[in-house]
């Protein structure tokens, strides 16, 4: 008898998770209609608007784009995601704060999974927060991992993994990503020929 009270119960927590998540999935689907263009990156920004914990002016997304957790995603205003890049606010919250842009196939997620009992597959997963500051580039193909920040006017080369803060106005590069030089106040053109080796000492 019980079995059978806790099948409708079950029925329903199932057609409530598909339909929580149903608006923001119309929307994504949506999105992928209008073109790769300034006009169809601010459409794809102002449907994902309302599902985001914040939202600036002039956010605008690239095609193939994903944003995961949108609740726990803060944007400020005039930032750009590229394409197919790949956003997960979970648990510990992205913000992006204003004029920072995304090259394509950026990942960024706030969340780290933990072991227990020498298994990965159901610990409890650990959220850590991560900012990316005001003016950021980050390239394509780069990965900032959970509980990063990165301070205002920073470069982060294309397929660097970013595992640690990052200083206001620096050029980082590699896996794991070290500093290359200085953005800010600094005429010389940096060295990035070095940014993707990884670092073997």
């Amino acid at each position: 008898m019980n079995k059978l009270l806790r099948l409708p119960r079950t029925a329903l927590r199932f057609v409530w998770a598909l339909a929580s998540g149903m608006p923001m999935r119309l929307a994504e689907l949506t999105g992928q209609l209008f073109p790769e263009n300034p006009t169809g990156c601010k459409v794809r920004g102002y449907l994902y608007r309302p599902f985001l914990k914040s939202c600036g002016k002039d956010f605008q997304v690239g095609l193939q784009a994903k944003l995961e957790h949108a609740a726990g995603i803060e944007v400020g205003d005039h930032v750009y995601i590229g394409h197919g890049s790949w956003i997960s606010g979970l648990r510990g919250g992205v913000q992006l704060q204003d004029e920072v842009m995304l090259g394509p196939f950026v990942r960024m997620v706030s969340s780290n999974h933990t072991f227990a009992n020498g298994s990965a597959r159901f610990a409890p997963g650990e959220g850590g927060r991560i900012v990316v500051g005001k003016g950021t580039w980050i390239a394509g193909g780069a990965t900032v991992v959970a509980g990063v920040e990165v301070g205002e006017s920073c470069l982060l080369a294309a397929g660097c993994v970013v595992t640690k803060d990052v200083e206001a106005g620096s050029i980082v590069g590699g896996i794991p990503a070290r500093v290359l030089g200085k953005t800010a106040g600094s005429d010389a053109t940096p060295d990035l020929s070095q940014a993707n080796e990884s670092d073997t000492e």
